[in-house]
């Protein structure tokens, strides 16, 4: 058996594809991450990794280990965490990503806990497709086709996505942007997932615009950090349109185009079929759909 620690080097590596940033995760230095991937590697007779000076690649065996690995790391983190802080019974957790969670179901959830004193809710956040907990889950809500077969899946809705800006970029282009100066401003996203089209590349073939002539700066982990960077006046992004509405009513964010097309992916809930009744969950269910439906930005839909 490899040593844990060499694996975990190995997984947060490949995870990065940078032996830097892993080092860093795990608090040690560059040279000790090379050194426990050169020892796993030695020790199970496979290369697993390329590396040149500029880059690190997974090697046709690295791809087929490094998922299972992760997998089984993560497994030991999320169990260490249960019963380092145990649930408590009869609240709800509801899982989703940071997005969601921050830039709209927050703001709407003291409405429900007003209405509802004697449910306990708590809100669990992720940063990537499919990252769910079966322990640390009652309801999801993930833009994610369904895939888990231990969930059961319901249309939850559609929105569409348009670039956002500071209200302080409309001013230094003399109190707008013409589609043809968009190439002058850096362009911000977060990587695509579930195989779904890029935002930017939606937009700008709805624009007719050539993605060779644009300017891309830096790419974010989630919505929330790419929020903060627009809001600082560092860039352009494009933005869900439930995500940024409570921005721009308030002037923190503006459009500076009226060109919007559909979001990529849809949004599905997701709850656990092994599960016990639960009339709390249901009323839950039941707000979080009257919620999506009173929201003019979101759409429902059929499977």
């Amino acid at each position: 058996m490899p040593t844990l620690v060499s694996l975990r080097a190995f997984e947060a590596v490949a995870r990065h594809r940078s032996f830097r940033k892993a080092a860093d995760e795990i608090c040690v230095t560059h040279a000790a991450v090379s050194h426990q991937v050169k020892a796993l590697e030695t020790s199970i007779g496979v290369k697993l990794l390329e590396r040149t000076s500029r880059s690190v690649e997974l090697t046709p065996a690295g791809e087929q280990y490094y998922p299972p690995i992760r997998e089984h790391i993560q497994g030991i983190v999320k169990a260490t965490r249960r019963i380092q802080t145990p649930e408590e019974p009869d609240v709800l957790l509801v899982q989703s990503y940071a997005s969601f969670n921050t830039m709209w179901l927050q703001p709407r959830l003291a409405e429900f806990l007003q209405d509802n004193p004697d449910t306990r809710v708590r809100i669990v956040s992720t940063f990537e497709d499919g990252d769910y907990d079966m322990h640390r889950f009652d309801v999801g809500v993930f833009n994610a086709p369904p895939f888990d077969k231990r969930f059961d899946y319901s249309p939850l809705f559609e929105t569409d996505i348009y670039p956002v800006c500071a209200p302080e970029a409309l001013n230094s282009s003399n109190g707008g942007i013409l589609l043809e100066e968009l190439s002058n401003f850096l362009l911000l996203s977060i990587p695509n997932t579930w195989n779904e089209p890029d935002d930017w590349d939606c937009w700008l073939d709805a624009a007719g615009l050539d993605r060779g002539t644009m300017k891309f700066g830096s790419i974010f982990d989630n919505y929330p950090l790419v929020r903060e960077a627009v809001l600082n006046n560092h860039g352009i992004s494009v933005a869900r349109a439930p995500f940024c509405a409570r921005d721009l009513e308030r002037g923190r964010l503006v459009r500076p185009f009226d060109i919007s097309v559909p979001e990529p992916g849809r949004w599905y809930l997701a709850m656990q079929k092994e599960r016990a009744p639960n009339p709390k969950l249901d009323t839950f269910v039941a707000w979080l759909f009257e919620q999506i439906e009173a929201d003019p930005t979101m759409r429902f839909f059929n499977a």
